[in-house]
Formats: C-alpha cells, sequence, structure tokens
C-alpha cells in the first residue's frame, strides 16, 4: 500500500513502505551483551567441568594416600645394634664341697723297742732297735666350706635384633587417624556431596 504525501509546492511523492525488520532495529549493544553472556554462560560450564574433574582427582588422590598410609601403618623397622662393651664384674660365691686329698710319702721309722724275755732264771728286758722306712698311700676325703670373690672384667661383644612393628606404637595410631580422615575425604568428594569431613581430634 503506497502512502501519498501532500507538501506546500504542490508536488506529489511516492514512498515505499520500510524494509526494516525487527532483528535490525536492535542496537549493536543488544547483540554485544548477548555475545558477552553466551560466553560468559560457557565459560561457567567449562569452570564447573573442571572443578568437578579436579575434585573426582582430589578424592582419588586421597583414597591413594589413605592406601598408603594404611601399608606405612602395617610396616616395621627391623634394626641390628651392634655392643661392644667392657663390663666389670664383682661377686663373691660361696663354696661348698669335699675335695679328696691324697697322701704317698715314705714314713721313717728309727726307735728302740724294749720287749720282756721271761726264761727260767726269770724276767729280762731286751732292748731291740727298730729302723726302717713304712710307705704311706692313703686319700682321705676333706669338706671345704668357703666364700670365693670374684673381681674381673669381661668384654662383650654382640649384636642384638630390634623388632617394631608401627601398629603397636603411638605413631600407629596417629597413622590409623589419619586413613580414617583421608577415607571419609576421598568418600566426600567421589559421592559428590558437598561436605567437608571434620578431622579427627
Amino acid at each position: 500500500m503506497f502512502r501519498v504525501a501532500c507538501r506546500c509546492h504542490s508536488s506529489f511523492v511516492i514512498r515505499r513502505p520500510s524494509q526494516e525488520t525487527p532483528f535490525t532495529k536492535r542496537p549493536f549493544d543488544y547483540w554485544l551483551l548477548w555475545l558477552v553472556a553466551l560466553i560468559s554462560l560457557a565459560v561457567n560450564i567449562w569452570l564447573i567441568n573442571t572443578l568437578l574433574v579436579a575434585r573426582r582427582q582430589v578424592g582419588e588422590a586421597a583414597a591413594s594416600a589413605a592406601r598408603s598410609v594404611e601399608a606405612l601403618r602395617a610396616a616395621s623397622i627391623d634394626y641390628t645394634v651392634h655392643v661392644e662393651q667392657s663390663m666389670p664384674l664383682s661377686h663373691t660365691i660361696p663354696l661348698s664341697t669335699t675335695v679328696t686329698v691324697p697322701f704317698n710319702l715314705q714314713l721313717p721309722v728309727n726307735t728302740e723297742v724294749t720287749v720282756p724275755l721271761k726264761t727260767i732264771l726269770g724276767t729280762f728286758d731286751l732292748n731291740i732297735p727298730i729302723k726302717t722306712t713304712i710307705p704311706v698311700n692313703i686319700q682321705t676325703q676333706v669338706p671345704v666350706q668357703t666364700t670365693v670373690p670374684i673381681s674381673a672384667t669381661v668384654s662383650v661383644v654382640l649384636d642384638v635384633p630390634i623388632h617394631i612393628s608401627l601398629t603397636d606404637t603411638s605413631l600407629g595410631a596417629a597413622l590409623a587417624e589419619v586413613q580414617t580422615y583421608l577415607e571419609k575425604v576421598s568418600t566426600s568428594l567421589q559421592s559428590g556431596v558437598l561436605q567437608s569431613p571434620r578431622p579427627t581430634p
């Protein structure tokens, strides 16, 4: 449809209808704002996805750390201590025993023996000299009761093996608490529950 406009100089001008659409009527800053919003939405989606991946990776790292702590708790310390030292020794030992004492000797005899001699005429004393050697070979039992003092220096050289299980020590209890805490962190991060585990006091 054409519109006819009348002007004062009595001339007729024919104008065509406008070809502008609703899209061409929008200003440039309107489209720029939409572009910034779409870029911001894409960045936010990428950032959220990155944070979720990082969260899952931290959970896996916490689980791996918990397994490492468990293996450390089951470990033990084996060590050999070399001892080389001189030790003074002073003691008194009571002694009660029986000792066999042998006697082996030659006993000389040099004497004179008076022997009465009876005859028909009467009794006469007869002196008989004796000079000889008598062998003596005997063994006798002698009881001995005494105390024997002992004073000496003893050299001690030995290797002492030492075995310490970490589970039975205070360090093992502390590692158990750390392992429990890491397992809670891993479960919380991998399950998607947004809550922070409370550390074990």
